[in-house]
């Protein structure tokens, strides 16, 4: 392959792949860096896939030939959390930029491989570049797999939808292809794009550590692809003027945004009508904000409305309601006289017995709430005795002082019904439920 020629926006290659990036600088940057795992965070339409595809053809030919056939050889990783997804999305991106008429076939028996080989021609170097596309529907299964890897890199598409530990199980993978013998990895890495998360997401807790070093996670924010309007800035005429009301808000597109030239007119513009607010400060305004996929349990619940920063009454006892299992949890609340629900504060855990996480809630209750009354209530379920010391979950928690008992019912429609009341009613012009802002699990679930 020809070498490839820079300037400061672009990178050309002479043999047809031209990417060009003067519209688009965060992909530009994100491009041109070398951090171990890096990834692009933008709205939908900002070129993250197209960048992030083009990044296995840089990286292949910068590897260093082999001293033995002066080839350059590299082999990347394409993970998606589907195959459905994987070969409508992903793969149709990268048939775009490397069409199989150009580059070769696409092996689609699974795992679908794309083998690109140049012959060394000229004076240049040959390439001989493997693209594995693999998805990862079942984690702990997928995750297995990739201890058979030996890869110069990998890309992550859509991070959202996978777990942290896909990521770490690649960063051993990845610089182990090619070996020394053909000259060993001239650069080996992790990149990943994806759609805003929402807070709680370990993407989001990493961006906003901040972790510094050599081997640290580098993110680059794309700028949002339309912005709210106030409706003191509103011009005379504002649909005439580029601006479009959605979900009870006015929007115009960020004169800054990437990836308008290859856009098609009005794109930004049609997608908004129709969509909620928190989809559209996702997807089209590039937020970091939770966005429900199907149809929730609860529709009644709202929760730019019913969140907030309710008080705890020290005259009124906690209802205390718990889930056991190895992922046990417990939502503290209040039911005041009026009828309104307030939810002050939740216990959530993963992978952890009863034991471990009764002492966990009993010391917040005794912390944030001291000298409360209790009324607890616990899933029905946890009235099966086990197998070993024949006793209940509700028995253990009586021995930490606890007084559980079981909730009346465990059928889904009383259970459903009795959530949703609150939801439906105002007392005093407010919603009958209020969920504090830092129960972010359970907003999540109501959601």
């Amino acid at each position: 392959m020809p070498k490839t020629r820079k300037t400061s926006t672009k990178t050309i290659d002479p043999s047809g792949l031209t990417l060009d990036f003067s519209q688009s600088p965060t992909v530009y940057r994100f491009l041109q860096s070398n951090n171990f795992i890096r990834g692009l965070i933008g709205c939908v339409g900002s070129g993250k896939s197209y960048a992030c595809a083009a990044e296995i053809m840089l990286r292949a030919v910068k590897q260093q030939p082999s001293p033995i056939d002066n080839v350059r050889y590299s082999r990347f990783a394409v993970v998606r959390n589907s195959y459905p997804m994987l070969k409508t999305t992903t793969i149709k991106t990268w048939q775009e930029l490397f069409p199989e008429s150009i580059w070769g076939p696409i092996n689609w028996t699974p795992p679908i491989t794309h083998h690109i080989r140049l012959p060394a021609r000229q004076g240049a170097a040959g390439i001989d570049c493997e693209v594995i596309f693999m998805a990862f529907d079942q984690p702990q299964r997928d995750i297995k797999r990739l201890l058979s890897l030996e890869l110069t890199g990998a890309w992550v598409n859509e991070c959202r939808e996978l777990p942290a530990a896909l990521v770490q199980g690649l960063s051993h993978r990845v610089g182990r292809y090619p070996t020394k013998r053909d000259g060993g990895t001239s650069w080996r890495g992790i990149w990943f794009d994806s759609n805003p998360c929402d807070t709680d997401h370990y993407l989001y807790r990493m961006q906003q550590e901040k972790v510094l070093g050599d081997f640290s996670w580098k993110f680059f924010q794309q700028p949002p692809g339309v912005v709210q309007v106030d409706v003191e800035e509103l011009p005379e005429n504002p649909e005439a003027n580029d601006h479009t009301f959605a979900a009870g808000k006015w929007w115009k597109i960020n004169e800054k945004a990437e990836n308008l030239n290859n856009l098609p007119t009005g794109y930004y513009h049609q997608m908004l009508p129709g969509k909620d607010l928190d989809w559209i400060r996702c997807y089209a305004a590039g937020e970091y904000v939770f966005v429900r996929d199907g149809k929730p349990v609860w529709e009644e619940y709202n929760d730019q409305m019913m969140s907030g920063t309710p008080e705890y009454d020290n005259g009124l006892p906690l209802q205390v309601g718990l889930d056991f299992g190895l992922t046990p949890a417990a939502v503290i609340g209040q039911r005041h006289p009026s009828g309104l629900w307030t939810i002050l504060h939740e216990v959530v855990s993963f992978d952890m017995g009863l034991e471990r996480f009764a002492h966990q809630l009993l010391a917040d209750l005794n912390l944030r709430f001291p000298k409360a009354e209790l009324k607890i209530f616990g899933d029905p379920a946890g009235m099966a005795r086990d197998s070993l010391y024949e006793k209940t979950s509700f028995d253990f928690l009586r021995t930490l002082g606890l007084n559980a008992q079981p909730a009346p019912s465990n059928n889904f429609k009383v259970r459903r019904e009795s959530g949703a009341a609150p939801m439906t009613r105002l007392i005093k012009s407010k919603p009958g439920l209020m969920v504090h802002v830092d129960c972010k699990r359970l907003r999540k679930a109501l959601s």
